[in-house]
Formats: C-alpha cells, structure tokens, sequence
C-alpha cells in the first residue's frame, strides 16, 4: 500500500463548538491503484484529501489517527518535512483550475516556476519539460506563452494536471476535477486521466459526488458519510452489490442507462450536525431500513468477500435490501 488512512479525526473550530469533519475514517489506497472517495456534500472528503497533503484551514486540525504514506506517518511530521514532499510525492489538483492557475502569469511561466525552484531544473530543461507535460495532458506546446483567461475550461484542468505531474508525484490527489466542465469536456478530461494513471502507473485518490465518475475511473471506492467511512472496496463489487444503504440510495440517485426511464430515487432529509452527532448509526435518521438498535450503537466495519467491506447491523441481510432499495416507495417511508 502507498497509502493507510487509519482511525483518522479531524476536527474544525467554531464558534457552535467543534465539528467532527472526519470521525475515525479507514481506508487504504494500493500502489499503482485509483481509489474513489465519494459521499455528498459534507461528508468529509474533501477534509481527507486535505489532511493527507497536510494543507488545511486556519481552525482545522487533525486530532487522532495515522496518515501513513510509505511508511511514513504524515501526522508526526514537522512542517518543513511535509513541505518536502508536496509536488514531489504527493501533487493536489484542486476542483477549480483557477484556483492553482496565476491569472496574472503565462501558464507557461508557472510551469517552468515549479520545475525550477521546486524540482532545481535549469530554465532551459524546464521549458522542455513543460513542452513535455503539456504534450502529454494534450495541449499544444505553443499555448504555454498564453494566459490561464485564454483557455476553456477543460484545457485549464489539463494544465492543472500539468502541474501536478511536474514533479513526477508518486500519489496524486484530485478534488473534484470535472464538476465545474460540461458532460462532452468531463469525459475528455477523465480520459487523459485514466490514460495517464496507467501510463506512468500513478496512484490516485479522485474525490467526487458522482458515482458515475467512480464507475468510469476508479479500481477501488471507499464511501462516506457524516465524516465515517460506510463501505469499501473494489469498484464493480461495491456498485453491484451495495452492502450499506447510504450506498444503495447513492446508486438509485443516478441515471442508470441499464434502467432507462427508470425514476431517480432522492435521499431524503439533511446529514447529522456533526457539532453533536448521534449516537447510533449516523444515517439512521434517513435510513428506510433502521432498527432501534441502528438509533443505540454504532454498527462495526464488518468485512465480506473480495476485500469490500461495510458498517451496518443488518449487513447479512443486504440482498434483499438491495432488492428493497430499488423501489421508490422505499425512501418515501424513511
């Protein structure tokens, strides 16, 4: 593994108390593997991804657990160390490209700054290697002297993809990469992603809502909810066969071409105040298939074939919950 999350907190200041952004949150990433984390707004992910770069707000900080990259537990590290390793070992892409691209400076330029101060190449290597990394995101060498205003916006996520694989990083981390892009312009940027993930054999986490991006990308999936970890495991498995139902409902709220026609089933009701989460099950309340005990306890991670893995008390009988899941009716009673 180059990657173990292991009992991860990480908890924000606020003046409501201190919010539980992330509760004791597992989950592994193989070498040479791309891992989906994936859950709706507020689950925590986009937390993870920044705890493992170490980049994150004023009043957030991480209040237990290992981040383990390598061997290495990124939590007991001092500031300069994980400095080190930025860029080089492990490279952010953020959700917006405007947000790692200078609106006041040629792409090009910003390229060349990274490979120079950062990877202590001469001008002349950088501007190669820059002409190298833009052939290989799929732009054209000669739009390295234009500004990130004269890009569209697929073009200025292949350029943040650029960046990020300046330094020939050994984990790559992408937050949302695709939700600002239309549909026609997400499939092509997924597309060199994919194609460069095998191509240099890189590992990746790909934070998203859309399952359908988990589908079309990811070898392995781990799913949040109110900052935990519900289910994981190899993507067609934990798709297939759903084993927790915050997973099932995710399933049922995307268009399926396999059902066509079919209704999309929403998720009713909000996430927990994670300021003072419940007891129990933290989906309980939304949940069609709760049991008083589901309201008591906090269900195990209960592991099952094939490395997928699932917390909910009634984990033997998710066949037919599954079978449940898929009717409408179901999520109108919870």
């Amino acid at each position: 593994m180059i990657l173990e999350v292991d009992d991860l907190h990480v908890h924000y200041r606020t003046g409501r108390g201190t919010v539980r952004a992330v509760d004791g949150a597992r989950f592994e990433v193989p070498r040479g593997a791309v891992v989906g984390l994936v859950g709706e707004s507020g689950c925590g992910k986009t937390t993870v991804a920044r705890a493992i770069t170490g980049v994150m707000a004023r009043n957030a900080a991480v209040a237990g657990g290992a981040i383990r990259f390598d061997g290495t537990d990124l939590t007991r590290l001092a500031e300069r160390d994980y400095a080190a390793l930025r860029w080089r070992s492990i490279a952010f892409v953020p959700q917006s490209a405007m947000n790692s691209l200078d609106p006041v400076y040629r792409v090009g330029t910003q390229l060349a700054e990274v490979l120079t101060l950062r990877g202590g190449l001469s001008r002349e290597a950088a501007d190669r290697r820059a002409a190298e990394l833009f052939e290989l995101v799929g732009l054209d060498p000669s739009r390295l002297r234009d500004y990130p205003h004269q890009f569209s916006g697929g073009m200025r996520q292949r350029a943040a993809i650029a960046l990020a694989l300046a330094l020939d990083p050994k984990l790559v981390i992408a937050d949302e990469p695709v939700t600002a892009l239309d549909v026609i312009v997400q499939r092509q940027v997924l597309d060199v992603v994919r194609t460069l993930q095998k191509r240099l054999k890189l590992s990746m986490i790909l934070v998203t809502h859309d399952i359908s991006v988990v589908a079309y990308v990811c070898d392995r999936v781990v799913v949040m909810y109110a900052g935990q970890v519900v289910e994981s495991g190899p993507t067609g498995t934990v798709l297939e066969r759903p084993s927790h139902p915050y997973t099932m409902g995710l399933t049922n709220a995307f268009p399926d071409l396999e059902r066509s026609g079919g209704e999309l089933v929403p998720i009713e009701g909000d996430p927990p105040d994670l300021v003072a989460p419940p007891t129990g099950c933290r989906f309980a309340a939304r949940c069609p298939f709760v049991l008083a005990q589901c309201r008591e306890a906090p269900p195990p991670m209960t592991a099952l074939e094939d490395g997928h893995a699932a917390a909910c008390w009634r984990i033997a009988e998710a066949a037919a919950l599954r079978s449940l899941a898929g009717e409408v009716a179901t999520w109108q009673r919870s």
